[in-house]
């Protein structure tokens, strides 16, 4: 952040640098919701439904979409709902779901034959399946025949308790095809608890085949029979996950893919690379893989591995509500073991390297950059995101990275490379610069 607005003399060496950009996961949403009957539309398109409580003891959906395009469903909350889903699409497109929450649902979303549809940034607690009297079985969130490009089940936080919940596949890709351009994404979706089912588990790609599917930067804790599955297709890639399960009456196996589809064609360029498994069957052996020979050859696969320091710890104590605790200036508190950013930030510090200038900031409130227990970098933003952007120097000046913000709670991770950087965020007229010491 060099002189003339905040320009600093870009390194290309550094182009690899570590820093990438990471979103929190969970709904967002801390105000107040207006109870409402079930809402259903057909064929009407460009609308919102938001800030909306819908609770159901039948089985009629709190919002069935026909027919419909162009729709948001925002910072909504769903439940109890015992014997239906929560929201049920079919023949839809450009739909997205974000920043709602489930509790006590019989599944959490199902969409069929549609395009487009983006389920992310939500909170789901209790997929109660069949438990309470439904004949269907529970799902978070479920994809049949969805198709082309802006697909999506990314960055949702859900929680199963024993007892109070009984889950199938928590997300399942069925008969499911993105593009090469635009594959179907499962990204960094936390969750924890599932089962009893003997079948079920966390994530199913490729289930009565597929194609152009990716999971990467899941965190799977305790999620029933399996952790990450792959079960037919081609172009599907698993990646970059952690997956933990102790041993349960119907655990199995913490990661697979097998071709149970065969009939409808075969499996190939399949991708299984960078995931960290600790997982025990109902025998209490240690089953973290099985790969079947009918997706072979499977890239990647040598890159998998075993880690017995792998525990339930991978994942925070609490999960559902942290984006909301994490966002400062809207009456949120700290989890516990946190404090808020204005408490364990140190005092701004001023550059002594004498090869740059810092531009004069004046650093509004509204904008908070802070290392959390973690020793993660963070930055929040209250009130309206206007085309925010993040510029990173280290201590000597150079720009090391630039990118915009999409989100108002954004973590960089914790396996940066140590030092002192230059963090400087703007947001509209509002802007923010602070030294960060990574250690």
């Amino acid at each position: 952040m060099k002189r003339n607005n905040y320009t600093i003399i870009v390194v290309l060496l550094l182009i690899c640098f570590p820093f990438f950009m990471s979103y929190g996961q969970g709904a967002r949403y801390t105000g107040e919701y207006t109870k409402s009957p079930v809402i259903s539309h057909y064929r009407k398109s460009n609308f919102v439904i938001e800030g909306l409580e819908i609770s159901s003891t039948n089985t009629q959906s709190a919002i069935t979409l026909d027919g419909c395009e162009n729709v948001i469903i925002r910072n909504c909350k769903f439940g109890p709902m015992p014997l239906t889903r929560a929201i049920y699409l079919n023949n839809c497109k450009n739909i997205t779901i974000i920043d709602c929450t489930f509790e006590n649902v019989q599944s959490g979303i199902r969409v069929s034959t549609s395009q487009g549809i983006k389920f992310e940034n939500n909170d789901v607690t209790n997929i109660v399946g069949k438990l309470k009297g439904s004949n269907s079985l529970g799902q978070m969130a479920q994809y049949i025949n969805v198709s082309g490009a802006g697909n999506s089940i990314s960055y949702n936080v859900v929680e199963n308790f024993p007892g109070e919940s009984d889950t199938e596949d928590i997300i399942n890709l069925y008969n499911s095809n993105g593009t090469a351009q635009s594959p179907i994404i499962v990204k960094g979706n936390w969750i924890r608890g599932g089962g009893p089912s003997a079948s079920g588990g966390g994530i199913n790609l490729g289930d009565g085949y597929g194609s152009y599917q990716i999971a990467e930067d899941n965190i799977v804790v305790d999620p029933g029979q399996y952790g990450i599955g792959l079960a037919g297709g081609h172009d599907i890639i698993l990646r970059n996950n952690k997956i933990y399960g102790k041993s349960q009456p119907f655990t199995n196996v913490g990661l697979g893919a097998c071709n149970w589809y065969d009939t409808k064609g075969q499996s190939y360029n399949i991708t299984v690379e960078n995931n960290v498994i600790n997982f025990r069957n109902k025998e209490g052996m240690v089953n973290s893989w099985w790969f079947y020979k009918n997706v072979e050859p499977i890239a990647g696969k040598e890159t998998n591995r075993y880690d017995p320091y792998l525990t339930a710890n991978i994942l925070p104590e609490q999960i559902i509500g942290r984006a909301r605790a994490g966002m400062p200036g809207e009456g949120s508190t700290p989890l516990p073991g946190e404090v808020e950013p204005k408490d364990e930030e140190p005092k701004d510090e001023e550059p002594t390297n004498p090869e740059f200038n810092l531009p004069d900031i004046n650093n509004h409130p509204s904008i908070t950059i802070y290392l959390d227990q973690f020793n993660r970098a963070c930055i929040n933003i209250s009130g309206r995101l206007t085309s925010p952007t993040v510029l990173i120097a280290d201590s000597r000046g150079n720009l090391i990275f630039q990118n915009k913000l999409t989100r108002f709670h954004t973590v960089l991770p914790n396996d940066s490379v140590p030092g002192s950087y230059y963090v400087y965020v703007k947001n509209g007229s509002y802007e923010h610069l602070k030294m960060l010491t990574i250690n």
